[in-house]
């Protein structure tokens, strides 16, 4: 048992410690790659998410805005003051009586 703990506790031979090196290097290197290019996926779509934010933000004043003006146009004293200039409409006399027969 303790000439397996000798094997596994030798170093790596001389001849492989290139290999090793360069592959490790390429694995770090593309490690790099890696968190650079995330970090720019990140930014961009925050910068799309704030765009879209901005755009819901335009698209609910435009609505309330139009809400406004549908309550103001389809107000009360809007219909009677249309009705009474441009169709020449006129509220009914009520102080005729009326007798009904029966």
């Amino acid at each position: 048992m303790a000439e397996r703990k000798a094997e596994a506790a030798a170093p790596v031979p001389a001849t492989r410690r290139p290999w090793i090196t360069a592959v490790l290097a390429l694995a770090v290197i593309a490690s790099a790659i890696g968190v650079i290019y995330t970090a720019h996926r990140s930014r961009e779509l925050f910068r799309t998410l704030e765009q879209a934010r901005r755009e819901e933000n335009d698209i609910q004043i435009e609505w309330r805005q139009l809400l406004l003006e549908r309550s103001t146009l389809s107000s009360h004293a809007r219909v009677e003051q249309i009705a009474a200039e441009q169709l020449q409409m006129a509220l009914p006399v009520t102080e005729i009586p009326v007798t009904v027969a029966e």
